[in-house]
């Protein structure tokens, strides 16, 4: 919907504006940008979970309809509903892929085994692989949605890396010291070894140490954002995949740390902070362009986040998403209470 401005032109020779013209003009100028969007009302014994955005105007989310999981789409605009995907197993993982038009479902009938389902976005199946586990934790590589790398964990929390293939429908081993890699670029990998990040070529094991006293990172495609503590200080770096530093920032305060990140593109991140020695703790939504902060938003609780450009699904349940330019905050999904 394109946004329409009403300019209100106050002739400064012949009469002023009065303060009661000015608030109305500015409730007028927030009317109009406000955009209309459709609510979606759901019982909470149906609703199972938010996945996150399918494209700039659908949300994806998971319910229990008649003794089945469901995979469906709202659209915000419309308020259409439809059907991707459905299981008698459980759905517990919905993954949208950035580049290409897929979708990567999780379910599971036992604690012993999960199978992943890849998708496209009509729900036709492409690809499906059952690994045998406890848990799963799934990377789908950015650039090239044909790889997956998985690692599977047993009940005593041993796990085993794998990388699947889509291609030719392969399983290979992949020996790491971290059983939560990341992937960067194509074919590298970027992972915690005690307090260093650092990236290995998966075609020959080669291994590059990115950052020392490191605390956490995050990667998606071509870059990966490092966060470490100097001093009384937290450092910021994003560095590209051959692990140049492209530009960094610093913190003063050292008891906000970053909880969820999203790269929009090569210049600009998301990020959520959070105070976590608050017995309440507090959350801001920032937007980072080129190492300098731009937005800050407050936000009600952390949680995770979901960005397609400007809007951002916040929350634990992602039942509201904000617009970090505005500040505008928009509630899609009421949940009715139980009886």
């Amino acid at each position: 919907m394109k946004r329409i401005l009403i300019p209100v032109v106050c002739a400064c020779i012949l009469i002023a504006c009065t303060p009661s013209e000015e608030v109305e003009n500015e409730e007028q100028r927030v009317e109009n940008e406000t955009e209309p969007v459709e609510t979606l009302t759901a019982s909470k014994e149906d609703i199972r979970f938010v996945a996150g955005w399918l494209n700039e105007t659908a949300i994806l989310f998971v319910d229990h309809k008649d003794d089945e999981d469901r995979l469906l789409s709202f659209d915000l605009k419309t308020g259409d509903i439809h059907t991707l995907f459905t299981s008698t197993a459980t759905i517990s993982e919905v993954q949208v892929h950035p580049s290409a038009s897929q979708l990567l479902v999780k379910t599971a009938d036992d604690s012993t085994e999960a199978i992943i389902h890849i998708l496209d976005h009509a729900g036709t199946l492409l690809n499906e692989v059952s690994i045998e586990s406890s848990e799963l934790e799934i990377q789908w590589n950015d650039i090239d949605a044909s790889q997956l790398l998985i690692t599977a964990f047993s009940d005593d929390w041993s796990y085993e890396i794998m990388r699947y293939d889509a291609n030719d429908d392969t399983l290979v081993a992949v020996m790491l010291p971290d059983p939560f890699p990341s992937w960067l670029d194509a074919e590298e990998l970027v992972y915690m070894e005690d307090l260093d990040v650092v990236k290995q070529l998966l075609s020959t094991g080669e291994k590059t140490t990115l950052a020392n006293n490191a605390n956490q990172f995050h990667s998606a495609t071509d870059q990966v954002l490092i966060e470490s503590f100097e001093g009384e200080q937290i450092r910021y770096a994003v560095l590209n995949a051959i692990g140049e530093e492209k530009y960094s920032w610093f913190v003063e305060d050292h008891s906000f740390v970053m909880e969820q990140a999203v790269f929009l593109d090569e210049n600009t991140l998301m990020m959520t902070v959070t105070d976590q020695t608050e017995m309440m703790p507090t959350s801001f939504l920032v937007k980072i362009q080129d190492g300098e902060e731009v937005k800050r938003q407050k936000l009600p609780e952390g949680g995770s986040l979901d960005c397609k450009g400007d809007k951002c699904l916040i929350g634990y349940s992602l039942d509201t998403w904000i617009n970090i330019e505005t500040g505008e905050r928009v509630k899609w999904l009421e949940i009715e209470p139980l009886e």
